[in-house]
């Protein structure tokens, strides 16, 4: 099915990674080696037939246009609609600022109400997931509800994981009966993904509602304080999902990426992941390289040991380096005897002979883009 009723709204998260966000939006953050983490819900929506995408950007947004430029990978180079990326309008808001995403939606005003789509995907850009969308699309319009809310339930999950999201009280089919932001006690393991399905009217009506009233929040000023006068309606994703706000999120879920169960669900043949290609040479092992259960992107050399590690694209392992458990960015250089063990390196990080950096499972060590040590 494909829904040509339905455009899409992304909104480039506000949360902060750094040091590997100084230079780039999260949703550039690249993942897997070869993919941005935008590329999963951008390449969702294109998968359902939506051909009206806009990308709302905040800040540091020149990484994220190289990315996805005119939208081709997706099929979204057309002369009508396509794929749009939207710096803020400041002029459209209330203070002239962004401090929340109804100010985003507030600042592209003028592309959601020039599009002629009935309904609206509206999603935070931080999320991995490989979903259906329309069918979700048309569980919403069955359902008869105002507004359709993405979940998965975290059943088992630790108090501190649960604290991380968003999670819904949920009543008789699914209906949503309360919502509570990042509670420091959860009460339910319902947690929102962040991905919400409406018509547009109602979208401009609440955006304009909240713009007036100097709310900021969408889920706190607009749903939780309207949960009664809505059909608000939950629908449960059952496959792999996650969103990353952390550097310790970002590392958990980059590896997780080396279990083949996870890659199963997430690059699922029907709904294909898409991203920006680059003709670049295969990579070259050498005659003493070791490799072990890594994912390896084209363009590197490799002479050294890689074990358990996510390479993107022209990274050198000189021979007698080690490197473990680590996600090394591209074009980052690791020099002779130099030893690694869960570490994230940006791009372009230099690492002269002999050095040895450990980090922490739980505690990743992160260098910024160009450093060299």
């Amino acid at each position: 099915m494909r829904r040509r009723d339905t455009m899409g709204i992304i909104l480039t998260s506000e949360d902060r990674i750094p040091p590997i966000t100084d230079i780039r939006a999260n949703s550039a953050l690249p993942i897997a080696g070869r993919y941005r983490i935008i590329d999963f819900v951008l390449s969702n929506m294109a998968n359902a037939g939506i051909t009206n995408i806009g990308v709302a950007t905040e800040t540091n947004y020149s990484s994220l246009m190289d990315h996805i430029k005119s939208g081709k990978p997706w099929d979204l180079d057309r002369k009508n609609w396509g794929l749009n990326v939207l710096p803020p309008n400041l002029e459209k808001m209330t203070y002239g600022t962004i401090k929340g995403n109804i100010d985003m939606l507030a600042g592209i005003s003028d592309f959601i109400h020039r599009s002629g789509q009935t309904y609206v995907i509206l999603s935070l850009g931080n999320s991995i997931y490989n979903i259906d969308f329309a069918e979700a699309v048309e569980h919403h319009v069955q359902n008869q509800a105002d507004i359709t809310v993405l979940y998965h339930d975290m059943k088992g999950a630790e108090e501190t994981e649960l604290s991380r999201f968003t999670l819904l009280e949920l009543g008789e089919d699914n209906r949503v009966l309360d919502m509570e932001v990042q509670p420091y006690y959860p009460k339910s393991t319902a947690a929102s993904m962040d991905v919400y399905i409406l018509e547009k009217a109602l979208l401009e009506s609440i955006v304009d509602e909240c713009s007036a009233r100097g709310d900021r929040d969408f889920v706190k000023d607009a749903l939780i304080k309207k949960m009664g006068g809505m059909r608000i309606f939950a629908l449960e994703h059952k496959g792999y999902t996650d969103k990353i706000d952390s550097l310790k999120s970002y590392y958990k879920n980059s590896m997780g990426f080396l279990d083949a169960d996870m890659r199963k669900d997430l690059f699922n043949p029907e709904r294909p992941i898409y991203t920006k290609t680059k003709d670049q040479s295969p990579t070259k092992y050498g005659a003493e390289a070791e490799v072990e259960n890594s994912f390896i992107s084209d363009g590197c050399t490799i002479e050294g040991t890689v074990i358990n590690c996510i390479l993107s694209r022209g990274v050198k392992i000189a021979k007698g380096a080690v490197v473990k458990n680590s996600i090394i960015m591209q074009d980052s250089v690791i020099e002779e005897g130099v030893d690694l063990d869960h570490v994230v390196f940006d791009k372009e990080v230099y690492i002269t002979k002999g050095r040895k950096l450990i980090g922490q499972d739980s505690y990743p060590l992160a260098i910024s883009k160009g450093t060299k040590i």
